[in-house]
């Protein structure tokens, strides 16, 4: 799966920081649902419509891993072709 976004030294640094792999961050912001972030910036997190789609394409196993290693509840920051930050979310952040 090519990226067509630039990691910015930041998400880069959050990304090895907590944990979550580049290519779940690729995931997140393909699969994922998106909502304005303010400022022209777009987050993304993976949904139960989200995570069913991904079940779709790669298989039920590899849902279960990404829900397994928590990246469920990982979310994504974008900034126009830029991937800004990469974090957790301590609650649903669509509802």
């Amino acid at each position: 799966m090519p990226s067509h976004y630039n990691h910015t030294r930041h998400a880069n640094d959050r990304s090895t920081a907590r944990s979550i792999p580049m290519m779940v961050v690729e995931i997140i912001i393909e699969y994922g649902d998106s909502c304005d972030a303010g400022y022209g910036a777009k987050k993304y997190a993976l949904t139960k419509r989200s995570m069913s789609k991904l079940r779709k394409f790669a298989g039920r196993e590899f849902a279960k891993v990404i829900e397994a290693y928590r990246h469920r509840n990982a979310y994504v920051v974008t900034a126009g072709a830029n991937v800004v930050t990469v974090a957790f979310a301590s609650k649903p952040i669509f509802h």
